[in-house]
C-alpha cells in the first residue's frame, strides 16, 4: 500500500476525456458509508448442509449465488443493491451458516508527491537503489515545497540495505518455463495487484501468465483487452512487479531483487475515482472476492481439460493492499478482517505457498488485513502471512509505516519502503512499448513487501540448487519432509538483521528485524543475544565431626567460572568449591564464603559455628539470597524449637 492518497482536482481533465458513455465516479460518501461492494456478500455454510437448506437461506436473504470457492467452502452471493447489512444479518442468524460478511474493498493508495514519472533514458539506476546496496551513496527522493514536488538528493547509512549483491553471489533465482518440465516447477512469484505492463522493457519475458479477476471493463476508466487481460491502468502493480523481478544486469533501468525469477500477474484491483462532489480521489479498489479467487488460483496447480499440468502452484504470493476505509476528508483508516480472505490464505499456506503482505501505512500498531491473518485457532493462533513494515535509508522505521510492539509482534519483518525507485507502465511516460523504462520514486509498505517476496524466491531457488528441495507426489515442495514454505519463512525471519546500521534495535517494532537476503541464503541467523547474567548467590553446606569441618559451596550461580574464597574464622583461609578445615580446639568460629564470577560480580555469606566437644556432630546450610548480602546462619547450632520461634 502506498503512503499518501493521490488527491487532485481533475474536473477539466475529466470533462475533456470522459464522455457520458462511461460510468461516473463513485461518490466518496458511498465508500464512507459502506467500504464494500453494495450488492455482494460472502457466505460460508457448515459442512454437509443440504442444497435445499442453502437455497432456503439464499431465498430468505434475497441472494443469488454467483461463484463458489470450493476449496474453502465459501460462496459469493449477489443481493439487492443496498441490502448488504440486512442480508449479512439474515445469513448470520441461520444456524447452518459459519459466517457471512460483505465483499469488502481493499485499497491501493497512490502517492501525491512524485515529480515523475520520467523516462530512464538508457541510464543505469542501480545506484539509486540504495535499499539493495547501501554504501551511504547519494540517491534521489521526493521533496515537497511550496513550489510543488521535486526530486532532491539525500543519503543514508551504509549497511541499511537487504544485501542484494551478496545474495546474488549465492543465487540469482530460476526462470520458469511452463512448457519445459525441468523448469516448470521453478520458484515463481504471484503478484496480486492492479495488473502489470508486461510489455515494459524491464518486465519483458518475466510474466508467465496474466489473469484478470475483476473484469476487463470495470471502475472508472480501467479497461483491458482480451490480449492483455491484466493490464495496469493504475501503475501500482507494475511498480510492485518491477521490484520483484525487473530484468537485472541488462544495463537499463533498475534491478529486481529476484533476478531470474518469473512472475504471475493477477489483476485483483482496479482503478477507481471517488469524489466528495468537488475533489476526485484516485485509488485502487480490490474486492475481497477477487483477492480470494486470486489467492486460491495462484496456490493451486492448474490443469487443462485433459488433465495435463499446465502450470504448477506459485511458491510466493505478494499482496500490497490492505483493509482501509476512506473518510469524508480523504483520510484512510483500517477496517476489520475478512474471514473468507484469511481462510483462502490459510488454504494457500497449507498448500505449501508462502504469502507476503504489506503491513499498512497508518503509522500505528493497528492490525491491517490481509497482512494480519492467522490460522483461526481459538487458542494461540499462528500467523499465515509475513507482514512487512517499511524502513528508511538509515534503518529507522518510516514514519508512515504500521508496526507492532514486542508484546504483540504481529508484524514479522521490515524492508526498505521509502524513496524506492520502480517501473511504471510505458504509457505513463508516453513511451512506445518496450523502448525505454518509465521510472518513478514511491513510498509505502507496498514497496517493502515485494522485496521480501523476491528474496523468498531466491532462497527457494537455492534450496533446489543445493539439492535440498524435492517435489513430492502431491506436487508440493519439501526439504527433509518439511514444507518448503515453512523452511523459507524460517530462513527469512531467523536471519533478519536484529540490529540496524546505526545500532538500533529493529525488534522494537517488528518481530524479527529487517530483511537480509544474503543471510537468509546462507541460513545465517544473527548471533543470539547474550543471556542475562545470572545473579551471584553465595551458599554452602557444612558438616563438622568434632573440630574437623567440611564445607561444600553451591555452584549453580553466577556466570562462567566461579572463584570461591573462604575465611574460617581462626585466621586461616582457603579456596575451592569443596574445602576441609581442622579447628583443633573448641571455640566459636565465623566462617565466610565469598563467590566471584567472570563478570567480577561477587556475593558472600557467613555462618557462626559453636564447636564444643571432640565428639560433637554439627551440620547445616546457609545462603545469602544473592545481591551481595551477608546473611549469617546457625543452622546446626540452633535447636528446632528455637528455630521455629526465630530465636537463633
Amino acid at each position: 500500500m502506498l503512503y499518501r492518497l493521490y488527491a487532485t482536482l481533475l474536473v477539466l481533465f475529466l470533462s475533456g476525456l470522459f464522455g457520458p458513455a462511461y460510468a461516473g465516479p463513485v461518490a466518496l460518501s458511498e465508500l464512507v458509508a459502506a467500504p464494500y461492494a453494495p450488492d455482494r456478500v460472502l457466505v460460508k455454510f457448515q459442512p454437509g448442509v443440504a442444497a435445499e437448506l442453502r437455497a432456503g437461506a439464499h431465498q430468505a436473504a434475497g441472494g443469488r449465488p454467483l461463484k463458489t470457492f470450493d476449496s474453502i467452502g465459501v460462496q459469493l452471493i449477489q443481493v439487492p443493491g443496498g441490502s448488504v447489512p440486512a442480508a449479512v444479518k439474515i445469513y448470520k442468524s441461520n444456524p447452518n451458516v459459519v459466517y457471512a460478511e460483505p465483499d469488502y474493498y481493499r485499497l491501493l493508495r497512490l502517492p501525491t508527491e512524485e515529480p515523475g514519472p520520467t523516462p530512464a533514458g538508457g541510464l543505469d539506476y542501480f545506484t539509486e537503489q540504495w535499499y539493495l546496496n547501501n554504501e551511504g551513496q547519494k540517491h534521489s527522493y521526493v521533496r515537497t515545497t511550496i513550489f510543488g514536488s521535486q526530486l532532491a538528493s539525500t543519503q543514508g547509512s551504509a549497511g541499511a540495505d537487504i544485501n542484494a549483491p551478496e545474495a546474488w553471489d549465492l543465487s540469482t533465482g530460476r526462470a520458469t518455463d511452463p512448457a519445459d518440465p525441468a523448469a516448470r516447477d521453478a520458484p515463481k512469484v504471484a503478484v496480486l495487484d492492479s495488473g502489470a505492463d508486461c510489455n515494459a522493457l524491464e518486465l519483458q519475458g518475466k510474466c508467465i501468465e496474466q489473469v484478470n479477476l475483476v473484469g476487463l471493463s470495470v471502475g472508472y476508466f480501467d479497461y483491458c483487452t482480451a490480449s492483455d487481460p491484466a493490464c495496469d491502468n493504475l501503475g501500482h502493480g507494475t511498480f510492485v512487479s518491477s521490484e520483484v523481478a525487473a530484468n537485472t544486469d541488462n544495463g537499463e533501468g533498475i534491478a529486481g531483487i529476484g533476478w531470474d525469477t518469473s512472475l504471475g500477474i493477477f489483476k485483483a484491483c482496479y482503478q477507481e475515482l471517488v469524489t466528495d462532489g468537488f475533489n476526485y480521489y484516485q485509488v485502487g479498489l480490490c474486492p475481497v472476492s477477487g483477492s480470494i479467487q486470486a489467492i486460491l488460483n495462484a496456490s493451486q496447480d492448474q490443469f487443462d481439460s485433459s488433465g495435463q499440468l499446465m502450470r504448477s502452484r506459485y511458491s510466493v504470493i505478494t499482496m500490497s493492499y490492505g483493509s482501509d476505509l476512506i473518510d469524508e476528508e480523504g483520510n484512510i483508516y483500517p477496517t476489520g478482517p475478512s474471514e473468507g480472505e484469511c481462510d483462502a490464505i490459510e488454504a494457500a499456506w497449507n498448500n505449501g505457498v508462502l504469502v507476503v503482505a504489506a503491513a499498512g501505512n497508518n503509522g500505528d500498531t493497528g492490525r491491517v488485513y490481509p497482512a494480519a491473518c492467522t490460522d483461526g485457532a481459538v487458542e494461540n493462533p499462528e500467523s499465515t502471512v509475513i507482514a512487512v513494515a517499511a524502513s528508511n535509508h538509515n534503518d529507522d522505521r518510516s514514519a508512515f509505516s504500521t508496526f507492532s510492539w514486542p508484546s504483540d509482534p504481529w508484524v514479522s519483518l521490515s524492508a526498505p519502503g521509502e524513496a524506492i525507485i520502480g517501473i511504471l507502465p510505458d504509457a505513463n511516460c508516453g513511451l512506445a512499448p518496450g523502448t525505454d523504462s518509465c521510472v518513478d520514486w514511491w513510498d509505502g509498505t507496498s514497496m517493502a513487501a515485494p522485496l521480501v517476496a523476491g528474496g523468498a524466491a531466491l532462497v527457494w531457488a537455492d534450496l533446489f540448487e543445493q539439492g535440498l528441495a524435492v517435489i513430492n507426489t502431491a506436487g508440493g515442495c519439501e526439504v527433509n519432509a518439511q514444507p518448503c514454505n515453512q523452511v523459507v519463512r524460517s530462513r527469512l525471519q531467523n536471519s533478519a538483521a536484529a540490529v540496524g546500521a546505526r545500532g538500533q534495535d529493529l525488534r522494537d517494532w517488528t518481530r524479527y528485524g529487517r530483511l537480509d537476503v544474503a543471510a537468509a541464503l546462507l541460513d545465517q541467523a544473527p548471533p543470539p543475544e547474550p543471556p542475562p547474567s545470572a545473579p551471584v548467590v553465595a551458599a554452602f553446606d557444612y558438616s563438622c565431626d568434632g573440630y574437623l569441618c567440611t564445607f561444600v559451596a553451591g555452584t549453580d550461580t553466577g556466570t562462567g567460572t566461579l572463584v570461591f574464597a573462604w575465611l574460617f574464622g581462626d585466621g586461616a583461609a582457603g579456596s575451592g568449591a569443596t574445602v576441609a578445615h581442622d579447628y583443633v580446639n573448641k571455640g566459636s568460629y565465623t566462617v565466610t564464603l565469598t563467590v566471584t564470577d567472570d563478570g567480577n560480580e561477587s556475593d558472600n555469606v557467613s555462618v557462626t559455628l559453636n564447636l564444643k566437644r571432640p565428639n560433637q556432630k554439627l551440620s547445616g546450610s546457609v545462603t545469602s539470597g544473592g545481591g551481595g548480602g551477608n546473611d549469617s546462619g546457625g543452622g546446626g547450632n540452633c535447636p528446632p524449637k528455637k528455630q521455629e520461634k526465630g530465636q537463633c
